[in-house]
Formats: C-alpha cells, sequence, structure tokens
C-alpha cells in the first residue's frame, strides 16, 4: 500500500502541475472554457449548479486480507468546485473476509472462525481545484459510519438426540463504528457529461471495537478507481 500512497501522490503533483499550466492558458482567452478528453474538445461551463452518479471499485486491505470495495456516490455541485452528496462502500469478497478463533459455540469447545462482512458511507465533502482543465486534482472527505458483523455459515443446533446443521448465517459479533476518509484524486474530463479519477484515501476510525481483531483494523489506506456521470 505504501507504493501505492507514493505512486498516486506523485501522479496528484504531475496532474495540479499539469492544471495550473493548463489553467493559465485558459486564462488568456474564454474563462469559461471547459475542456475535454475526447467529443469537441470543449464546452462553456455555464452550470451554476451540477450534479453527478459515480461508480466505484477500491482496494483496501483489513489486518492481512485483501479487501475489494464497491461503492456508489452521488450529490450536487455548487460552483463547479464543491460537491455535496452521499457515499457509501460495501466489502466485496464473495464469501466475506475469513478469521480464525473468533467466537465459542459450546462451553468446553474449541473457538470457531468467522466471517467479517459489512460496510461503511456518510456524507461526502469535496473540492476540486481547477474543474475547467482535461486533468485536475479534487479532495473528497467522507464522515459517515460503519458496520461490521462477523458472521458463522455453520451453525450446529441439538435436536432430540441428534446435532443437526443449519446452513444460515447467523451474527457471532457486530459494531457501529464512526469513520472519515479524507483523500486525494486525478481526475479527467473524458466528456461532456463524463469522469474518470484516480483516488488515494485513507480510512480512519477512531472507536471501532469488535472482537477477535485489532481496534485498529479498519484504519487503512484505499486506492481507488471511479466513472462519475452527471452535469459538471
Amino acid at each position: 500500500m505504501k507504493k501505492i500512497f507514493i505512486s498516486v501522490f506523485l501522479l496528484a503533483l504531475v496532474v495540479a502541475g499539469y492544471s495550473q499550466t493548463d489553467q493559465q492558458a485558459q486564462n488568456k482567452g474564454d474563462k469559461q472554457e471547459f475542456k475535454t478528453v475526447f467529443g469537441n474538445g470543449k464546452h462553456c461551463a455555464k452550470i451554476p449548479l451540477g450534479y453527478f452518479l459515480e461508480f466505484n471499485a477500491a482496494y483496501t486491505m483489513l489486518g492481512s486480507h485483501n479487501v475489494f470495495l464497491p461503492g456508489i456516490s452521488g450529490g450536487i455541485i455548487l460552483n463547479h468546485h464543491w460537491t455535496i452528496g452521499i457515499s457509501g462502500s460495501l466489502l466485496g469478497n464473495p464469501h466475506g473476509l475469513y478469521y480464525d478463533s473468533i467466537y465459542y459455540d459450546t462451553v468446553g469447545k474449541p473457538m470457531k472462525g468467522a466471517y467479517l462482512h459489512g460496510g461503511y458511507g456518510g456524507l461526502l465533502l469535496e473540492y476540486t481545484l481547477l474543474p475547467n482543465s482535461v486533468v485536475h486534482v479534487s479532495f473528497p472527505l467522507v464522515i459517515g459510519m460503519g458496520y461490521m458483523v462477523f458472521m458463522s455459515q455453520n451453525h450446529y443446533e441439538h435436536n432430540n438426540t441428534n446435532w443437526t446443521e443449519d446452513q444460515h448465517n447467523y451474527n457471532v459479533a457486530d459494531n457501529y463504528c464512526f469513520i472519515i476518509e479524507p483523500g486525494v484524486r486525478a481526475e479527467f474530463n473524458l466528456v461532456k457529461m463524463f469522469r474518470m479519477g484516480i483516488t488515494l484515501s485513507y480510512r480512519y476510525s477512531p472507536n471501532f471495537n469488535l472482537a477477535g481483531v485489532s481496534k485498529y483494523e479498519l484504519n487503512q489506506f484505499n486506492a481507488k478507481l471511479s466513472l462519475r456521470f452527471g452535469k459538471f
């Protein structure tokens, strides 16, 4: 993750420099010029109030587990620079994240493992630097709540004189926690109503407390690819 952080940070610096040069060039001509990679190449940015819908996919780690985080965001854009909306992400691993030695199903028995499921989301605040440039930098901030739950897929119940297996999942332990996630994104205006972004963020949860795992389990870097549609 450190290599990913350094790579995205350097990319952000390059993008910021390119955006500044591009913006200076724009200021010599039409200040409302809005450039894109494809299409006609430019259009006038006359929309004081815009909106967007974003689909994203992130990579992170929880402990030693590699984690896929699919997510969705949406909101409004004020004067092209300021964004307010909502954002949410889920632990996207198909069968959850397996942790050993989480709970006892019967007194005197060895501890059993369980699967971690959950997600988080909340308020999205964002500032976009030089949005008229083909390539620019944004600074997103998510403030919200997370819910993580350990679930067992094999619960044994005693029926008369035999043990029978109930295949339904059931909660072993769960936790609601506060989450804040600041980040930096390099964003590309591909066409008039479509942007692609590469984001590096850091997820921090000061009150995460789930039996069987470290209280720092959620405090991790995230690398994210986002596809954003709307009027910018």
